[in-house]
């Protein structure tokens, strides 16, 4: 048996490409203040910063700036009800977890999001009747780069460390990942934080595709034998 039994994943810029849909509800805010709407472009490249990110791009509040909750909770009521509107999985992800399946491997989704948004959005693409856990970032302490959540989703699905990697588009999920004790994969494919240089996370892999994680895997593997 390989080494690697559990591959853990982030969830927007990594499996899924939401960014169309946050986007809208970012601009719904600028829109609603009456000010020009901002490119899709330079919304879609902080889509991976989440609320805070967004609402800073669009309206420039800081999460410790006074109404930031308030415009946090318009922001999220905009999104959670439009939160599958544009939603797509990115190529290869299907073929990958089918992959996963022939090998054995469990797999589930760790994300900053909070759960009762993640949810709908799994089920929309098709995951739930496969995941073994998902995990939010409502549902530990402190999420990412904190390795709660991590550690958390390992729990729930029963394996160690030595046996699970974590796949992610942001340098916090690298950091996470270290944190917890894992092999760290940076998605490629995703947000990737807007252009910065990927190599400066000190991610073990490097994923341009999904079917690099099955090479990863193996690489891991073979490292054991």
């Amino acid at each position: 048996m390989g080494r690697i039994r559990l591959v853990l994943f982030d969830l927007d810029g990594t499996l899924v490409d939401s960014a169309p849909d946050l986007a809208a509800s970012a601009n719904e805010l600028r829109r609603r203040r009456g000010l020009p709407l901002l490119p899709y472009r330079a919304l879609r490249e902080v889509c991976g910063s989440g609320a805070r990110g967004l609402i800073w791009a669009a309206l420039r509040i800081a999460p410790d700036a006074p109404g930031f909750e308030r415009v946090k909770a318009e922001f999220l009521t905009h999104y959670g009800a439009h939160l599958t509107d544009h939603l797509t999985v990115f190529p290869g992800i299907y073929d990958m977890i089918r992959a996963f399946s022939d090998r054995g491997i469990s797999w589930g989704v760790v994300t900053n999001k909070f759960s009762t948004l993640a949810r709908p959005v799994c089920e929309a693409a098709g995951f739930t009747a496969t995941m073994k856990c998902l995990v939010g970032g409502d549902m530990v302490d402190k999420p990412k780069p904190e390795p709660l959540s991590l550690q958390l989703a390992m729990r729930t699905c029963g394996f160690a460390p030595e046996n699970t990697m974590y796949v992610g588009d942001d340098a916090r999920d690298t950091m996470a990942a270290h944190a917890a004790g894992l092999p760290a994969a940076a998605a490629c494919w995703g947000y990737t934080g807007g252009g910065e240089d990927l190599k400066k996370w000190g991610s073990d892999f490097y994923a341009r595709t999904p079917s690099d994680i099955l090479k990863a895997i193996d690489l891991i593997d073979g490292k054991e034998h």
